[in-house]
């Protein structure tokens, strides 16, 4: 498997200069002190030029990395409750793309449910699913309803899928380990019904351990992209790089321009995170970056 280099254009996308502004229905984790969640997709969605109207699985104080969490989890009566009344003010149908990330045991069927009730509206709607199921270092960290849910339910659904390699594993019944391995399982996703695939960690034997990878994929195309790997993790990169990546989406970018830009603009707020000496995601203070950084050079893969 050969990558061929894509010289396209680099410049700072200008998502939505003309035309109206896209709107995203991000249902996921709140939380007041962080970047994790819809605390992270909002900013960067709004800051990208969309529209984000979001709905909370759970409404925490921080994520799980401090010492102490509290917050309620809502029901899932709830959160029907909230999706029928934006419904019953007429506004339901305004909605271009359903972003999911982080769920509880109760939220699966209701995601399911407004991913339905929206396609129903408007069938280009857009469901981009982020699995967030769990991580090499961490294993699974969600209850096993959620696992089914998105291994059953969200791969004939979703539009998009969002994995990081350990979760592209369980969606496929696979352990990929090289990177052709990678596109397969990838592939075996497009299969099952997903239009379009991103890989937001790709790590494997033949890829150089000095980049960090992603990979995107659809029917027809696969597409590799590497930045310089910064050697630290921060909570909430995933939902950064799945709400970045849908916003170009929407703006009508093609794969590896979406995913180019995408990858450009979370190491350029990775780096200032790093460069303040923060532990949670600078995105105030790297907006200007996460808009205008220029994209990175992406690979078509054979």
């Amino acid at each position: 498997m050969s990558p061929h280099l894509s010289n396209h254009d680099r410049s700072a996308p200008g998502l939505f200069k003309a035309g109206r502004s896209r709107t995203v229905l991000s249902i996921q984790s709140h939380v007041t002190v962080g970047s994790v969640g819809n605390s992270a997709a909002v900013f960067a969605l709004q800051r990208l030029g969309v529209e984000a109207w979001a709905v909370p699985t759970v409404v925490l104080s921080n994520d799980n990395a401090r010492p102490h969490v509290a917050g309620p989890a809502l029901t899932a009566d709830q959160l029907r409750g909230i999706i029928d009344a934006i419904a019953a003010n007429g506004v339901l149908s305004q909605v271009d793309a359903l972003l999911s990330g982080y769920l509880t045991a109760e939220s699966g069927q209701l995601i399911w449910e407004t991913a339905r009730r929206l396609k129903e509206l408007n069938p280009a709607v857009l469901f981009c699913c982020d699995p967030v199921m769990g991580d090499i270092d961490k294993g699974f960290y969600v209850p096993e309803g959620v696992r089914t849910f998105f291994c059953q339910q969200a791969l004939g659904l979703a539009d998009v899928l969002t994995p990081n390699l350990f979760e592209l594993g369980a969606l496929s019944g696979a352990r990929p380990t090289s990177l052709a391995e990678v596109l397969a399982a990838a592939r075996r996703l497009v299969e099952a019904g997903t239009s379009t695939v991103l890989v937001t960690s790709v790590e494997c034997a033949d890829l150089d351990r000095e980049h960090a990878h992603m990979m995107a994929v659809t029917a027809d195309r696969a597409v590799l992209v590497s930045t310089p790997l910064l050697d630290t993790h921060f909570d909430g990169s995933g939902d950064l790089t799945a709400a970045v990546f849908l916003s170009h989406l929407l703006a009508g970018q093609d794969l590896a321009a979406a995913l180019g830009h995408t990858a450009g603009s979370v190491h350029a707020v990775l780096a200032e995170t790093i460069r303040l000496g923060r532990t949670e995601l600078a995105l105030v203070q790297a907006q200007d970056r996460l808009v205008g950084a220029p994209a990175a050079p992406t690979a078509e893969l054979d």
